[in-house]
């Protein structure tokens, strides 16, 4: 607590960025030190008797405590926040707020941004698929998880053309899809488009190869005149 007459503040981080956490270590902290009382009650109302008073004055150094041990577990960015407030009641739910609203915000974003979700040209499968997976475990670390089903069906909404057949498959499946098995099966159409596309452009070349050959113009010292019957005679 003290050493040498200074103050010792909480053995924990200070809060910046993620309160999940050091709302945590902070409730522990409070509690550990018998202060909790002050951020989920209100003062009591000062009576006409003595008892009445002296509940209040208890609450009143209770919250002071509470307060203050959340003002010094804070970075400076947040103190505005906790500074402004005259019980560790409102400092609580003042940081509350406005972390649930960044996270609302950004799990928003997420969703729009899963739900958007699109293929790019030069992305194979695996790609593809390793990027809805990240997407999705950022609204889990939310507190919003998205089933795998979901994904699938955001990964199958996502994929060009060529993939409509495996899609019609599996977007009418009647038991519930899988990222695994999904990814199986993509790469077979990809691998076979791969090899279409491969076989197409050997053979265009081979066509072209033939018709240069027929084209290429013959040498005159090796043609046979008709006349005199002597080579390169024209």
């Amino acid at each position: 607590m003290s050493e040498h007459g200074r103050y010792v503040g909480p053995r924990f981080a200070q809060l910046d960025d993620d309160y999940k956490v050091w709302a945590v270590y902070c409730r522990a902290q409070l509690i550990k030190k018998k202060l909790w009382s002050a951020v989920v009650t209100d003062r009591p109302v000062s009576g006409s008797d003595a008892k009445g008073n002296v509940a209040a004055d208890d609450w009143d150094i209770t919250n002071e405590s509470a307060l203050a041990t959340i003002q010094v577990s804070v970075k400076p960015v947040h103190l505005h926040s906790v500074t402004g407030v005259s019980t560790a009641k409102e400092a609580w739910e003042a940081l509350k707020n406005i972390f649930e609203a960044r996270d609302n915000a950004c799990l928003l974003q997420l969703m729009h941004e899963l739900s958007n979700l699109k293929k790019n040209g030069d992305e194979n499968i695996i790609k593809y698929t390793s990027r809805a997976k990240g997407i999705r475990q950022e609204p889990a670390m939310l507190g919003n998880q998205v089933d795998e089903d979901t994904l699938v069906l955001q990964v199958l909404s996502g994929l060009p053309a060529e993939y409509d057949m495996i899609k019609t498959v599996l977007e009418n499946m009647d038991r519930k899809r899988n990222i695994a098995d999904m990814s199986a099966k993509l790469l077979t159409v990809e691998q076979r488009g791969s090899n279409g596309r491969s076989s197409s452009t050997t053979g265009v070349k081979s066509q072209a190869f033939a018709a240069s050959a027929f084209k290429k113009p013959r040498d005159k010292k090796s043609i046979v005149s008709y006349y005199c019957d002597k080579k390169g005679h024209m």
